[in-house]
């Protein structure tokens, strides 16, 4: 089985303060995996960076085999490949859309 997600040392820094700090962590193809912890413990954070909503500010991320901030990675033709669920999702989808 492949690696769908590859985080190497990833930190995001904001205002001086590591929101993440050096996670690595991989998943593979098949795996399922719940991330569990306080508020303000980073979960969202660690997400936005699995599904390329946000780039880390050190560390490495690749996801389904593309580097986020290579030359050739396009986040907009990665991002419909990645399925995630969580009500951080909501706040992503225009407030007057349907589902049939």
């Amino acid at each position: 089985m492949s690696d769908v997600l590859e985080l190497q040392d990833v930190s995001v820094v904001r205002e001086g303060r590591a929101l993440v700090d050096q996670v690595s962590w991989s998943v593979k193809e098949g795996e399922r995996w719940v991330i569990l912890g306080p508020n303000g413990a980073g979960k969202t954070t660690l997400l936005n960076v699995a599904s390329s909503y946000l780039y880390p500010s050190s560390g490495t991320a690749t996801i389904l085999g593309e580097t986020l901030g290579r030359p050739g990675t396009d986040v907009f033709e990665l991002r419909p490949r990645i399925g995630m669920a969580g009500i951080a999702m909501a706040d992503k989808l225009p407030k007057r859309q349907t589902v049939l």
